[in-house]
């Protein structure tokens, strides 16, 4: 049923799926962990995402060369969409390591508010 949520599905397809009511899943929705839970699919659906363009990079960068050395081809589509590909799977990383550390400056916040002293956060410049 996350995975499904985190895919994209409306609550209707999602109670469907988990052979529940919408209105369980929106009681569900209010506990504590539902929303990291929900997250967490995410997450793992966006890794799956980055990993398939990861790995197409090598074929994709060998057709871009191709494509642009060969003077037969208008390749306007076809590098647009191979552009597209790299600006992507850099993105996915940009939003990874944005990610951490938000997620660094968000401990450290909790730390502050718990206990009043906090270690110092090191934000590395990109």
């Amino acid at each position: 049923m996350k995975i499904a949520r985190a895919s994209g599905a409306n609550w209707i397809q999602c109670a469907e799926i988990g052979d529940t009511s919408t209105a369980n899943l929106r009681k569900w929705r209010e506990h504590p962990d539902a929303n990291s839970y929900i997250q967490e699919a995410i997450e793992s659906n966006l890794c799956e995402s980055h990993s398939k363009f990861a790995d197409a990079a090598p074929a994709l960068a060998e057709r871009l060369i191709q494509l642009g050395l060969s003077p037969e081809v208008r390749p306007y589509a076809a590098i647009q969409a191979i552009s597209r590909c790299y600006k992507i799977l850099q993105q996915g990383i940009i939003d990874k390591n944005n990610r951490e550390e938000i997620n660094k400056i968000r401990t450290a916040l909790e730390q502050l508010e718990r206990t009043g002293k906090t270690e110092v956060i090191d934000v590395q410049p990109s």
